[in-house]
């Protein structure tokens, strides 16, 4: 397909803007040929004036329909074959291998909502037949704008989670391009564009907005039309967001993911039972993809011991010797030297290996292990700051009081793990990190985030701003729809999912029971 640089506006492509911007490839860092065009406050104003008509329009629209546009989606996905690889191969150096399985990834989100939209019960319908008669359903929210994330170009991008989510829960979406990968996002933009013509939804139904700064993202959010925010990115532009959602003068939910520390707890037990196997494990799970992912595990505590002093020494070992990645862009490499050079200035932090870029012309930066005692943690909660990168810092805690006090002082996050052995009364241990996350595993690593029904990709505040919600998995769609009750509203004008004869046939509960059946 052709790029125009364009902005992708209720199914037009519009260049008012006059800042031009580029994308950049990782590996060289050469500057691609194509400009452009970050969007005009018009622009914005429009896409989420189109995504408001839209949603007016789009009200009634029979889950089956929705369904049929999701499928669209992921079929028009997959017709841009090979050049989607190149391009977002290209533009965030993760190559083909894994950008191959994120399309996958991002078509089977699409999917997966259709089929739970043909199945119904994600409706939520519950009556109770007595006085009064109260029946309550889900409905969309209206028009979400949705920002896409820089480590994930398709499965958190224009077409990714959250949009899926949002469009089957039958929401309009304004999305924000990430500046990092801005050809790969006008791909994407037309792959959707298309999808909403071929199934005859509003043109408003989509909208894609480019920008390298942050004034087309704060316009779209104080936009009266939009209702709600997707956002997954960093804590900096996250809180930026969720503070400019709640100065509107009518506040709006903001759901935003901002990234975790996702500390790990290795007991003596586990190191002595398999202490070579966790620590394969663990440098494998802080260096793929070079770290940049909101999982990674960046804090692992463990009691100080001659057992824990020499894993904590062939985890380095074996840091320095794995190759350094390539890392997203350039402002992920500015951060992540940034904040590594902070962390290293405290007296309390030792490096052990990396802490600096490499040398050559790719954004790269050595991987990297810190330490430091417990009590450190404790005192400097700046020692909590994600490094975005193939960086881990370990925590020795004098005994199992000090590091049940350590994990009590931690702030929130995505994940929280536990190494340890089968018939160890690690019940405390597990306790104090399920307050602390919105995933806890046992046994196992942080990154690789399932994409089904039971998985909470979510945390407490500051790994995001609801902790409630999940933005991975199904019941993302509950972000973006609200529970609304009849009370003594005859049958007639009622939801047909509400109707005494269900003719959708969908599961309800119905005084307290679920069942399928008509009402007698």
């Amino acid at each position: 397909m052709t790029l125009t640089g364009h902005n992708y506006i209720a199914g037009e492509t519009s260049a008012e803007g006059i800042e031009l911007f580029y994308s950049v490839d990782p590996r060289t860092k050469s500057r691609g040929e194509q400009a452009f065009h970050s969007a005009a406050k018009s622009e914005v104003a429009r896409a989420a004036e189109a995504a408001l008509v839209a949603h007016q329009q789009m009200r009634g629209t029979s889950s089956a329909r929705i369904a049929d546009l999701l499928d669209e989606i992921a079929a028009q996905i997959g017709a841009l074959g090979d050049e989607l690889l190149h391009t977002a191969d290209r533009e965030t150096g993760l190559g083909l291998p894994r950008l191959t399985g994120e399309r996958d990834r991002t078509t089977g989100q699409m999917r997966a909502f259709a089929e739970l939209l043909r199945e119904g019960s994600y409706l939520r319908a519950i009556i109770n037949s007595g006085q009064p008669t109260i029946r309550q359903m889900q409905f969309p929210v209206g028009p979400v704008a949705i920002f896409a994330a820089s480590n994930f170009p398709f499965a958190f991008a224009v077409a990714g989670g959250d949009s899926a989510s949002a469009l089957a829960a039958g929401c309009p979406i304004v999305v924000k391009a990430h500046p990092g990968h801005p050809a790969t996002s006008e791909l994407f933009a037309q792959a959707m564009t298309a999808a909403v013509a071929a199934q005859g939804f509003p043109a408003g139904t989509f909208s894609m907005l480019q920008g390298a700064g942050i004034d087309v993202g704060q316009w779209l959010v104080a936009h009266e039309a939009i209702e709600a925010v997707g956002f997954t990115g960093s804590l900096r532009g996250g809180r930026a967001i969720f503070d400019a959602a709640a100065a509107r003068p009518r506040p709006i939910p903001v759901y935003a993911e901002m990234g975790s520390i996702n500390p790990v707890v290795i007991t003596q037990a586990a190191l002595a039972a398999r202490g070579d196997a966790i620590a394969d494990g663990l440098v494998g799970s802080v260096t793929l993809g070079s770290g940049q992912f909101c999982t990674n595990p960046g804090l692992i505590l463990l009691e100080d011991s001659a057992a824990s002093q020499a894993f904590i020494r062939s985890v380095s070992a074996k840091m320095e010797a794995a190759p350094a990645g390539v890392l997203l862009n350039e402002a992920v490499a500015a951060g992540l030297e940034s904040t590594v050079s902070q962390t290293a200035s405290n007296p309390q932090i030792e490096l052990l290996t990396g802490g600096e870029p490499t040398a050559g012309e790719a954004f790269c930066y050595r991987n990297t292990v810190l330490q430091t005692r417990a009590a450190a943690i404790r005192a400097h909660s700046g020692l909590q700051t994600e490094h975005f990168g193939p960086v881990t810092l370990f925590v020795l805690c004098d005994d199992a009081q000090d590091l049940h006090a350590t994990i009590s002082a931690l702030e929130g996050n995505l994940t929280s793990t536990l190494h340890a052995e089968a018939d160890e009364a690690v019940g405390d241990t597990l306790s104090l990190l399920r307050e602390k996350a919105g995933r806890v595993i046992w046994n196992d690593f942080p990154t690789g985030v399932a994409v089904v029904p039971a998985m909470q990709h979510g945390g407490p505040y500051p790994a995001t701003t609801a902790p409630a919600t999940t933005s991975v998995g199904t019941n993302a769609i509950y972000r973006f729809m609200r529970p609304i009750a009849f009370q003594n509203v005859p049958d007639a004008l009622l939801p047909a999912p509400l109707q005494d004869a269900n003719p959708l046939g969908i599961l309800r509960l119905v005084d307290g029971e679920y069942s399928q059946a008509p009402l007698g």
